[in-house]
């Protein structure tokens, strides 16, 4: 039996900013992106990141 992670974190735009494993966001450059957290069971929420 093969256990996935609960949570998944993706960035759209990695030059903006970076998720860790941990699920730690971290600013890398001015700019905007979302960051994509989904579920196993194909549920997901987009979180809007602004980097001034």
């Amino acid at each position: 039996m093969v256990h996935e992670k609960a949570y998944r974190y993706y960035t759209d735009n990695s030059n903006v900013a970076k998720v860790s494993k941990k699920s730690v966001i971290t600013a890398k450059a001015k700019g905007r992106c979302l960051v994509y957290v989904l579920t196993n069971n194909g549920v997901y929420r987009k979180i809007k990141v602004t980097v001034k």
